[in-house]
C-alpha cells in the first residue's frame, strides 16, 4: 500500500484559456516523472480554477522499485593479457564498482565480448524524492506565456501565491520563487477569504471543503453548473443561446457561478441580431435569451464570480455597461448605412491587406479576376455580372464602422449593407466567403459563395506565400494553413472537380501583375502545391485512410476532388481483392523498368512476339484500354481498378514463360516496351510502386 499526494498550486489569476492546456500537461507531465523516478501509483486526477492547478496521485509507492543494473566494461581483448590474467583495466573496472575482478562476467555483442556487472540500485523513499521531483513539475507545466516576478529567475503562467503539497498526512518540504510548502491553502477570494487546512491528502475531502467553501474544483462540473444556473435563471422568460465556447470561458472565469438576469432597452432589437450578439458575447461575455419562436428578446445573463449583496446594484451595473455597448454599436451601424457601398469600396484603397503585398483594393482588384477565372472552369454562376458585382463588394464591409469596431462581424455585415442596397439574395455570397469557420462544418451553399471562399484563399495563400509569409513550426500567424483546409473542405464538400495547379499560376500572374512577388513564380507555385499537399495528407489521414493509400494517389494531380475519389476507390478496392497478390506481378513489372529509360523504349511490334503468353498478354491490355480509358474520364475509379485486375493472369502468364532480358536486342526492347505499355495503365491513376 502507498500513500496519496495532493498538490494544489494557489496562483493570481490565471487567463481562461490558460486552464485546459495547463491541466493536461500537469498530468501528462507527472504521468512521466513517476515513470521515470520509477514510482507506481493506482491513478491520477487533476482540476483547477483560475487560481489554483491541482493534482491527486492515489496510492503513490513509498519507495521506488529497486532495479537490477548492467555495467558493460572493457572488452575481453583489453580485459585479459596473454597469459588470461586482467590487466589494470579490468582491474580498474571492477574496482570501482566495488567487486573482485573474478566477479567479472563475459558476454557476446555485436563488436565482440565484452566484461559486464549486474549491479543492484535500490530504491530510494519517496518522501525524499518528491521534492526534486515536484520541482522539476511545476516547470513543466505548458502555459501558452509565461512570466517571471519579483528577483525570482522562475517563470510560470501566473504569479504564486501558496502551495499545498501533502504525501499522506505529511508536508512535502519544497520553497519555489519564495513560496513554501504548508498543508494551508485558500478557498474563494470574497466568499472565504481564511485560510484552511487539510491534514491528510484526501481528494474527496479537498474537493467537498473547497465546494463548500464555494470552488468548484472540476472544470468539467463548474461548466455544467454554470450551464445549469443559466438555464435556471431563464426559464421563466425563454432560452438562453448558449455557445459552448463562451459557457466554457465563463466557466474557467468564475470559482463558482452566480448568474444575473439583466436586460436592455427594446429599441436595440431593431438593431441586426449578428450585431446584438457580438456586441454582448465578444465585449461583455455575456449569453443571449430567445423566446420559444426563436426570436431575440432584450435580455442577456452575466456569470459572477461573487455573490453581491446588493444584487440589484450588480444587476443594473451590468445594464449601464450592456446599454452603452449597444448605444456604441447603434451609432456606427446607423453611420454605415448612410454610407452607400461604392463609396466604401473607395476607402479601400487606405486600408493596408499586408504591408507586403498591397491594399484592400490591390486584393478586390485579384479577387475580381480570379473568381471569373475560377468560374469559367467550374462553371457555377451563369450571370457573370452578378458575381462581378459581389466579388467587387466582398471587402467592402472591411472599410465600415462596425467591423472596426467588432472584426468578428466580417462578412456579415458586408451581406446585410448589400441586402439592404438592394442587391437581395445575391448579398448573403459576402458572407459565405468565410465559410467554413474554424472548427464548424458550414460550407458555402451559393454559386457565388462557393467562388468567393475559393478565390479569397487561393489569393491569400499565394499572397502570403508570394511575400516570403510562409508557417514556420507551429507558428501560423496569417491562418494559412486554415485557408488550405477551408479549399480540401469546400472541394470535397460541394464535390468540385478544379485543377488547383492552374488557378495557383493565374492568381500569382495576377499578384506578379501588381509587382508584389518576391520570388520566381514556378518556385512559388511549386512550394503552394505542395503545401497544399500536406494539409491534404493530414485531412485524410483524419478520416482514417491508410498513408500508404493517400501516398499512392496524392501525387497524380491537384484536383482535390479527383484524388479523394481515387482514394476512396482505391481503399474500397483493397478491401475487396487479396491486395499483396494483387500486386505480386506488378512488383516484377516496376523492378524490371526502373533501370530502363521508359523514354527511349521503341513502339509496340506485334511482330517480334515469339510466345503465346505475351500475344494473349498484349491483345488482353489493347482490348481493356478503351474501356479503362472511358472509365477513368467518367471518374468511375474503382471499376477501373477492377477493370485493370484482369491483367493479372495474363502478367503472371507473362513472367512465367517469357524471358524478358534475352540477349536478341529487339526482343528485349520489345517486351521491355510491352510491360512499360502496361505499366502505364497503373500510373494513369497512381504512383502504385509506393505500395510495394
Amino acid at each position: 500500500m502507498g500513500k496519496n499526494l495532493l498538490l494544489e498550486i494557489g496562483t493570481e489569476e490565471l487567463p481562461a484559456r490558460f486552464i485546459f492546456p495547463a491541466l493536461n500537461s500537469l498530468k501528462l507531465e507527472a504521468e512521466k516523472l513517476f515513470s521515470h523516478y520509477r514510482l507506481f501509483y493506482k491513478k491520477i486526477e487533476t482540476g483547477g480554477t483560475f487560481r489554483r492547478l491541482s493534482l491527486f496521485v492515489e496510492d503513490l509507492a513509498e519507495k521506488q522499485t529497486d532495479i537490477e543494473e548492467e555495467i558493460t566494461g572493457p572488452s575481453v581483448k583489453i580485459g585479459l593479457d596473454e597469459n588470461g590474467n586482467f590487466t589494470n583495466a579490468a582491474i580498474g573496472f571492477a574496482k570501482k564498482h566495488n567487486v573482485s575482478p573474478s566477479d567479472l562476467k563475459i558476454k557476446k555483442t555485436k563488436k565482440g565480448e565484452y566484461f559486464y556487472i549486474k549491479k543492484k540500485i535500490l530504491g530510494k523513499p519517496t518522501f525524499e524524492i518528491l521534492p526534486e521531483l515536484i520541482l522539476q513539475l511545476f516547470k513543466k507545466i505548458y502555459f501558452p506565456k509565461t512570466m517571471r516576478w519579483g528577483t525570482y529567475n522562475f517563470y510560470f503562467g501566473r504569479p504564486i501565491r501558496w502551495i499545498l503539497c501533502l504525501f499522506g498526512n505529511q508536508v512535502v518540504p519544497i520553497e519555489i520563487a519564495g513560496i513554501k510548502s504548508d498543508r494551508k491553502f485558500f478557498a474563494h477570494r470574497f466568499l472565504s477569504p481564511n485560510p484552511l487546512t487539510l491534514e491528510t491528502a484526501d481528494w474527496n475531502k479537498y474537493k467537498e471543503l473547497l465546494k463548500k467553501h464555494f470552488v468548484i474544483l472540476s472544470p468539467e462540473e463548474r461548466i455544467e453548473a454554470t450551464k445549469r444556473s443559466i438555464q435556471e435563471i431563464t426559464e421563466n422568460i425563454g432560452k438562453a443561446e448558449i455557445d459552448e465556447e463562451l459557457l466554457i470561458e465563463n466557466a474557467n472565469l468564475v470559482e463558482y457561478p452566480f448568474p444575473i438576469l439583466g436586460s436592455f432597452p427594446q429599441e436595440f432589437l431593431n438593431l441586426p441580431e449578428e450585431l446584438i450578439i457580438v456586441a454582448l458575447k465578444e465585449h461583455q461575455r455575456y449569453f443571449c435569451v430567445r423566446n420559444k419562436n426563436g426570436k431575440l428578446l432584450n435580455y442577456f445573463v452575466a456569470i459572477n464570480n461573487n455573490l453581491p449583496k446588493n444584487q440589484e446594484v450588480v444587476k443594473k451595473g451590468h445594464e449601464k455597461v450592456t446599454k452603452a455597448r449597444l448605444e456604441d454599436a447603434k451609432f456606427y451601424y446607423e453611420k454605415d448605412l448612410k454610407t452607400p457601398l461604392e463609396e466604401m469600396l473607395k476607402k479601400l484603397s487606405g486600408i493596408v491587406y499586408h504591408v507586403k503585398c498591397g491594399t484592400l483594393a490591390d486584393k478586390t482588384e485579384r479577387l475580381v479576376l480570379l473568381s471569373e477565372f475560377l468560374n469559367e472552369h467550374l462553371q457555377l454562376c451563369p450571370n457573370k455580372e452578378n458575381l462581378k458585382k459581389i466579388a467587387r463588394f466582398s471587402k467592402v464591409d472591411l472599410a465600415s464602422e462596425v467591423v472596426k469596431e467588432f472584426p468578428s462581424l466580417q462578412g456579415t455585415m458586408g451581406w446585410i449593407y448589400a441586402k439592404k442596397e438592394g442587391l437581395g439574395d445575391l448579398a448573403y455570397a459576402i458572407y459565405e466567403q468565410y465559410l467554413p469557420l474554424p472548427g464548424k462544418n458550414e460550407l458555402p451553399q451559393t454559386p457565388e459563395g462557393i467562388i468567393l471562399a475559393l478565390t479569397d484563399r487561393i489569393d491569400h495563400l499565394c499572397a502570403l506565400f508570394g511575400v516570403g509569409e510562409k508557417p514556420t513550426g507551429e507558428k501560423d500567424p496569417y491562418g494559412l494553413r486554415r485557408s488550405a483546409y477551408g479549399i480540401i473542405k469546400i472541394l470535397i464538400g460541394k464535390r468540385l472537380f478544379l485543377d488547383l495547379k492552374i488557378c495557383i499560376e493565374k492568381a500569382l500572374f495576377l499578384l506578379e501583375n501588381q509587382n508584389f512577388l518576391k520570388t520566381e513564380k514556378q518556385k512559388l507555385a511549386e512550394e503552394i502545391i505542395s503545401f497544399l499537399k500536406g494539409r491534404l495528407k493530414a485531412e485524410l489521414l483524419s478520416q482514417n485512410y491508410p498513408k500508404e493509400i493517400i501516398n499512392c494517389v496524392i501525387d497524380s494531380s491537384l484536383d482535390i476532388w479527383e484524388i479523394y475519389l481515387k482514394i476512396k476507390a482505391l481503399h474500397a478496392f483493397q478491401k475487396e481483392v487479396d491486395f499483396e497478390n494483387f500486386f505480386i506481378g506488378f512488383k516484377r513489372i516496376v523492378q524490371i523498368l526502373k533501370n530502363v529509360d521508359t523514354n527511349t523504349l521503341p513502339e509496340i511490334n506485334p511482330a517480334y512476339f515469339k510466345e503465346q503468353a505475351e500475344k494473349d498478354f498484349y491483345q488482353k491490355i489493347k482490348s481493356l484500354e478503351k474501356e479503362l480509358i472511358s472509365l477513368y474520364e467518367e471518374r468511375k475509379y474503382l471499376d477501373y481498378l477492377k477493370i485493370l485486375g484482369e491483367l493479372k493472369p495474363f502478367v503472371d502468364r507473362f513472367f512465367d514463360e517469357v524471358f524478358v532480358m534475352t540477349e536478341d536486342e529487339k526482343l528485349r526492347l520489345n517486351r521491355l516496351s510491352l510491360l512499360n505499355y502496361a505499366y502505364s495503365l497503373f500510373k494513369n491513376f497512381g504512383n502504385f510502386s509506393v505500395l510495394i
